[in-house]
């Protein structure tokens, strides 16, 4: 009797494609404390600030003259919890690649891996979609919050589709709704840009492969980066500033009343995405080529 032997599927011989490998990180990244408390920090964070921030400004709306009324942001203001957020955000995305390295774990997984790009991949979809997911429905919350308490202080908000420059001539507190100018696309981009952070930071973790390394490294390009270029001589500081990840995020999110405060130094929004964008794709490249070339 003759036996025939059916080779099975790379996945079934124990080695695992991109679906395999995206549901075991999505094990591993939901199996860790740390992942839900970082991600509840991130809600907490974005709809408290947004509180906080939104009853301070109103209440001092009274006291305001004309210019500093002019710079009053409903909007940005909503958005406040992103500067604490993007810290956050970065310790996750680097954390999903360094902690493995950490505990030599990252050999198991690209001994059951065919390709190591597969890795890359996986890792980079499960926490970009976590961190999308959180950051959007903070976002959100956060705005309808925020315009809550600009409500509750005698704010009132004009007909949809009014100019938030509009309302400023007013002499009640502005309020955004959703549908004024710009108000959806920021709210939407600043659950964008956290992504975008997210992948920067997951970039670097592959290519430091160390988690204190990774994490000073993001804070040095979020922070110290910028506070290096204000020292510079205006006309060379100005030629780079609004290329710096801080200042794409201001972009991405401040609506038109707020970019008075950056005269010549924002992008528009959809290039600010864009170049922030090419930033994560580069910096995650560069990490993918690096794990393809060295030793885990």
């Amino acid at each position: 009797m003759t036996t025939v032997v059916t080779e099975l599927p790379s996945t079934e011989r124990g080695r695992a494609g991109l679906r395999h490998e995206i549901l075991s990180e999505w094990t591993k990244v939901r199996s860790v404390r740390s992942t839900w408390i970082a991600l509840s920090v991130i809600v907490v964070a974005g709809v408290g600030l947004a509180v906080l921030v939104s009853n301070i400004e109103a209440g001092r709306w009274a006291g305001l003259h004309a210019g500093e009324r002019a710079q009053f942001d409903p909007v940005r203001f909503s958005q406040t919890g992103e500067f604490l957020s993007q810290f956050v955000v970065g310790v996750l995305g680097a954390l999903i690649v360094t902690s493995e390295y950490a505990t030599g774990a990252i050999r198991t997984t690209l001994a059951s891996v065919p390709r190591r790009t597969t890795v890359v991949a996986a890792k980079g979809l499960v926490i970009a979609a976590v961190i999308f997911v959180v950051a959007e429905v903070t976002a959100f919350v956060s705005f309808f919050a925020s315009q809550a308490v600009l409500t509750a202080h005698g704010g009132k908000a004009l007909p949809a589709g009014s100019s938030i420059v509009t309302q400023l001539k007013s002499a009640v507190i502005p309020v955004a709704s959703i549908t004024s100018p710009g108000a959806a696309r920021a709210v939407f981009l600043c659950g964008v840009f956290l992504t975008l952070l997210t992948l920067i930071a997951f970039g670097i973790g592959f290519i430091l492969r160390h988690t204190a390394g990774a994490i000073s490294l993001y804070v040095g390009l979020l922070l110290v980066i910028p506070l290096i270029i204000t020292i510079l001589p205006s006309s060379i500081s100005n030629s780079i500033e609004k290329y710096l990840p801080s200042n794409l995020g201001i972009a991405m999110i401040a609506v038109t009343t707020r970019r008075t405060d950056f005269a010549g130094v924002l992008m528009s929004p959809t290039a600010a995405t864009v170049t922030l964008a090419l930033y994560a794709a580069v910096i995650v490249a560069v990490g993918a080529w690096l794990l393809v070339r060295r030793d885990a």
